[in-house]
């Protein structure tokens, strides 16, 4: 009867093991809350707003008449400091503005060696001959764009070919990631997908938007297939049968390893004893067949 319990209770054990190496992550998917609501998904996309620079954006600088020898032409690291270097005319710090506020500042900078009339900061009417004032973000001899977006990024982390980070140009959804991504794995789970979106500032707390992956792709049905946003983490996690039988195999692992070592040692204890047994077996037949002198007649 001890016996019996302990069986039992080992199985329970076992049970529990199971139980917390699987989890509750299986999410049931509220298509119809989502279909009602604002979330841009697959035809539902809206436009990003004003792209805002940061490390490490790449953004191009052309000023049509700058000194002689000293030309402002091609593109600029924005540096982990926030600036970028325009050669002999400085530095300017642009992390965290947008285009337009970037072509600004970088005018009023070059104010201190350019002319307003190079800079194209004013024009003549020619209705009136007055000169007129223009706003340096309107200045048609400066010229501001990104040419790299280095800075605006979406994750996709799980059981897919290639995880990791991978750049957003604001038409991405979350079919588009999982392929960019190398697809699913073998071990993945196709039912228990989710798009973690981060809190914006100012937010309470993030989002956790459950992924259908069979109605996006057996039923064309692009509920659940978000527009993906910077900085979303596409989560694919693990079939609870793989994630068991690995918890499983790291509990064995080591009696495992125990098992080897008695059984190596147990090993090299009889290879050893065989050996002497050898030797001796060897050294006494030695032994009984030594030549001996002939005894019969005639010999001599």
């Amino acid at each position: 009867m001890e016996r019996t319990g302990k069986i039992r209770r080992a199985g329970w054990l076992m049970s529990l093991a199971a139980c917390a190496a699987c989890g509750c992550q299986t999410v049931r998917t509220p298509e119809e809350k989502i279909a009602n609501s604002n979330i841009p998904t697959e035809f539902k996309k809206v436009a990003m707003p004003d792209y805002v620079v940061e490390p490490p954006d790449l953004i191009l600088v052309e000023v049509l008449e700058a000194l002689p020898g000293r030309p402002i032409s091609g593109e600029r690291l924005v540096r982990p400091d926030g600036k970028i270097t325009l050669g002999f005319y400085g530095e300017v710090f642009v992390a965290g503005l947008t285009i337009p506020e970037i072509k600004e500042k970088i005018v009023l900078h070059l104010r201190k060696h350019l002319t307003d009339n190079v800079l194209g900061l004013y024009e003549e009417d020619p209705d009136t001959g007055k000169i007129k004032p223009i706003d340096p973000k309107e200045s048609d001899r400066i010229f501001v764009d990104v040419t790299a977006y280095n800075s605006k990024n979406y994750y996709v982390l799980g059981d897919v070919g290639a995880p990791g980070k991978l750049p957003i140009t604001g038409n991405e959804t979350v079919l588009d990631a999982l392929q960019y991504a190398g697809g699913l794995l073998p071990t993945a789970a196709p039912q228990n997908i989710r798009l973690v979106r981060p809190a914006p500032p100012g937010a309470c707390c993030e989002q956790l938007l459950p992924v259908n992956l069979a109605a996006i792709t057996s039923g064309g049905d692009p509920t659940t297939n978000y527009q993906l946003m910077p900085g979303d983490r596409v989560v694919v996690y693990r079939d609870p049968i793989v994630r068991t039988t690995i918890f499983i195999d790291r509990l064995a692992a080591p009696f495992q390893t125990v098992l080897n070592s008695i059984l190596q040692t147990s090993f090299t204890i009889r290879s050893v004893d065989y050996a002497k047994l050898g030797v001796r077996g060897t050294a006494g037949a030695g032994a009984t067949t030594q030549p001996t002198l002939l005894s019969q007649p005639g010999a001599r």
